[in-house]
């Protein structure tokens, strides 16, 4: 792997206790980073080694740990041939490695914690820091060449459209935060009902952001050996140069050369255990040659009902039906990958009219290639209850992080990118749902459709360039977005998930999702009914307490 592209520091303990590993990737502007201990001892190595051989050996961790040092063992060579030799990738997932991916777009966020539930992490939030200072970011954050045609052209609509979500942003923290201390009785000198609606106001203004470029996060997570791997093969496989260039990046922190290594004085934790690490292009090729049998072979385009105008919606949750087979899901996951501005309901009905002989071809595609090596991503996770989230994209941050649930969300996979346009629009629930708000509702929604025109505008002037990487489209899909999502769970994580969210102190929107996962889920079936306890009543957008409650 090329280095030229990464720069490495690494901190001085004094100042920052633990040592910090860094790497900057001058393509993309993204750092990553990780912690190591003061001892210069390859620790997860050797906490994986020593749990490893728990397998084969009556010795306690102590007498363990005392045999690897006593015979001068490096303990990540000896994982890494057990790994190699025995095809023991669990010994992997002992060696947690813990990193802070800095300044990305919020929408790689989101895709990141999709995409894994196997750690634990953290994300900056939206509604506790203010994100109007950001800067609107041009066609040279995305490593395009001035020298393309008509580079100024596109650059200017690029930077335009942007702003425009800015100007909203800010000016909308303003208006809302005068607004909602008139409808809810804000008390100006109290710090707790202040807070309050400092969170509330960014709950709603953050619906102007876009869903990624000059919207930047961070994230810490905390995962195995293993899964970084996977991850990174997962990341290779991106149609998005900058998700390429993040793999590229975290292998580089977490396995550098040797040589590379030794020279800056970085002794990676577990190095050999990065393994398998080739870009994951099963899921890719499945997916056209999934395509070309649905057109040529099915005609399926002929009875779906395809969205093509973008309108407000309002929330809801819709448990699918309960009599649909785990193919039958799987099956639908694959169908809005390819088509996310159809209709759930069209395609239901038209997988319900496929004869056995077509189901069994369509298995042989959907499954092909897959193995205990490579494994199969979200597009396969069900379970015993499916529902279908309306909602925007500002929900979904906060719901996507629930690890037990299996998520997926098409517009995070497809690469029918205008098709995502499609899906709408909603609004936060304070604007649509209280009466005293109604005519800030309408300047409000008035000001995000005058962002979906330019937006518009914007993708049909860059549909005619091929140098242009219409994957930008959705990160520039504003908060506001619906991002059509498929949430499955058995009853365990109904009941944990449902009774958190629905508390007092989150944002309304996502409280109301929880209320009805929870409702829907426990109206499925007479011996779930108590999954909704009689203390769990739906949220009030209305209500002045619940407003000012940030339990």
């Amino acid at each position: 792997m090329a280095y030229e592209y990464f720069t490495f520091t690494v901190s001085d303990p004094d100042k920052t206790d633990l040592v910090i590993v860094s790497v900057t990737d001058s393509r993309t502007g993204y750092t990553v980073r990780t912690a190591l201990p003061q001892s210069g001892k390859q620790t997860a190595s050797i906490m994986a080694f020593a749990g490893a051989r728990f397998s084969r050996s009556a010795l306690s961790a102590e007498e363990l740990f005392q045999e690897i040092r006593q015979a001068g063992s490096n303990a990540n060579e000896k994982l890494a041939n057990i790994f190699r030799n025995y095809g023991h990738s669990s010994v992997a997932d002992m060696a947690q490695l813990f990193a802070y991916i800095e300044q990305i777009p919020d929408h790689y966020s989101t895709i990141f914690f999709n995409e894994t539930s196997v750690g634990g992490g953290q994300q900056r939030s939206t509604r506790y820091q203010d994100f109007g200072k950001s800067i609107p970011l041009g066609l040279d954050s995305i490593g395009i060449s001035q020298e393309v045609k008509d580079y100024s052209k596109i650059n200017d609509a690029l930077l335009d459209l942007q702003q425009y979500a800015l100007d909203k942003y800010q000016y909308w923290q303003s208006e809302l935060t005068t607004q909602y201390i008139k409808a809810y009785g804000i008390d100006s000198t109290n710090k707790s009902e202040t807070g309050a609606l400092t969170a509330r106001v960014f709950d709603s203004t953050r619906y102007f952001l876009p869903s990624g470029l000059m919207n930047k996060t961070s994230l810490a997570y905390i995962t195995s050996a293993r899964e970084w791997a996977r991850l990174i093969s997962v990341f290779k496989a991106s149609y998005e140069k900058e998700l390429i260039c993040l793999g590229e990046q975290l292998e580089v922190l977490f396995a550098p050369e040797e040589s590379y290594a030794k020279e800056i004085h970085y002794t990676a934790e577990a190095p050999d255990l990065i393994r398998h690490t080739e870009a994951d292009m099963i899921t890719r090729y499945n997916l056209s040659e999934l395509q070309r049998y649905l057109i040529d072979e099915l005609q399926i385009e002929n009875s779906l009902d395809l969205s093509t105008s973008i309108s407000y919606h309002s929330l809801e949750v819709e448990l699918l039906d309960m009599q649909l087979s785990a193919g039958e899901k799987i099956l639908l996951q694959h169908i809005i990958t390819l088509y996310p501005n159809a209709g759930i309901a069209s395609i239901l009905q038209w997988i319900k009219t496929l004869t056995a002989e077509q189901e069994i071809a369509l298995s042989q595609i959907l499954f092909k290639d897959f193995n205990h090596h490579k494994q199969m991503g979200n597009l396969f996770r069900v379970n015993t209850h499916s529902f279908v989230l309306t909602s925007s994209n500002s929900e979904l941050r906060d719901l996507n992080r629930h690890r037990a649930w299996g998520r997926y969300i098409p517009a995070l996979n497809t690469q029918n990118y205008e098709a995502v346009l499609y899906s709408g629009y909603t609004l936060p629930l304070y604007l649509t749902d209280n009466p005293a708000l109604s005519s800030i509702r309408e300047e409000f929604e008035k000001d995000m459709q005058g962002y979906y025109v330019k937006l518009q505008d914007f993708i049909a002037l860059t549909r005619e360039y091929d140098w242009f990487p219409q994957y930008i489209w959705t990160q520039l899909l504003p908060f506001g977005h619906i991002f059509i999502s498929i949430f499955h769970a058995s009853p365990k994580e109904i009941s944990y998930m449902t009774q958190l969210r629905v508390r007092p102190g989150g944002h309304i929107n996502y409280r109301y999702l929880a209320y009805e996962l929870a409702r829907l889920g426990a109206n499925s079936d007479p011996l779930l009914s108590a999954l909704i306890p009689s203390h769990l009543t739906q949220p009030d957008p209305v209500s002045r307490e619940e407003f000012i409650d940030r339990s």
